[in-house]
């Protein structure tokens, strides 16, 4: 059975102050609960419905580059420790070794060549070094040559008091002459075997069938003053 709302107000302004103060302190309890109760729901929507701060990308680390070494050229790598090639400015030029001079000059030699007459057969090294007062070395007039200084190879114009030379021969020791200038010789067994004579170079070396090699200013190691080198 329901109570009418005007009935239940009349006992509450008719009841005494023991049975209100209670009830309105119930009442004002109650009142606080609910008001704290949707004050948290509010604040829970808020904070679900706030959008969400921005989060800072994470830093990328830079890539991390090996120092660069600077380049180095090849072609200087290569040039360390070599001795250059190139002769230092101002450095002289290595001299040929000096021979020993003979006992007499071109024009004695030439001299002494005229006055002889008669020679050992077969001797022309022999003859022609003594000529020029040149000691004793090689055994055969071919072999003085390949060791002759100042060679002039092939040249039919001798200087004047220079040694002649022709290879070849039926033994191959060649042959050995004094020039007397304008393609002449003084030369041994010319006139005959052990006979000195004065003769033209192509004489010899048609008549004797020898290789003319050449004229040089040196026998035996030894240089005949006055001839120019060759």
């Amino acid at each position: 059975m329901s109570v009418p709302f005007s009935a239940l107000l009349r006992l509450v302004v008719d009841a005494p102050n023991r049975v209100l103060y209670p009830l309105m302190a119930i009442a004002l309890a109650a009142t606080a609960v609910v008001a704290g109760h949707r004050h948290s729901a509010a604040d829970a929507v808020t904070a679900d419905a706030a959008p969400a701060a921005p989060v800072a990308p994470a830093a990328v680390a830079a890539p991390v580059t090996a120092p660069r070494e600077a380049p180095v050229s090849r072609s200087s790598s290569r040039r360390v420790g070599r001795v250059p090639h190139a002769r230092a400015a101002g450095r002289p030029r290595p001299h040929a070794p000096k021979l020993p001079l003979a006992h007499s000059d071109a024009a004695e030699t030439i001299a002494s060549a005229k006055r002889s007459t008669f020679n050992v057969p077969g001797h022309c090294l022999q003859w022609s070094r003594e000529q020029a007062g040149i000691p004793s070395k090689y055994a055969d007039a071919a072999t003085a040559w390949q060791h002759a200084i100042g060679r002039r190879p092939g040249d039919l114009r001798p200087l004047r008091g220079a040694a002649v030379y022709w290879t070849g021969g039926s033994s191959g020791y060649g042959h050995i002459a004094i020039s007397l200038g304008d393609g002449k010789v003084r030369s041994t067994d010319a006139a005959g075997s052990g006979q000195v004579a004065t003769v033209p170079i192509r004489r010899l070396s048609a008549e004797w069938h020898l290789r003319y090699a050449g004229w040089a200013n040196s026998i035996n190691g030894y240089k005949i003053p006055g001839v120019a080198p060759a």
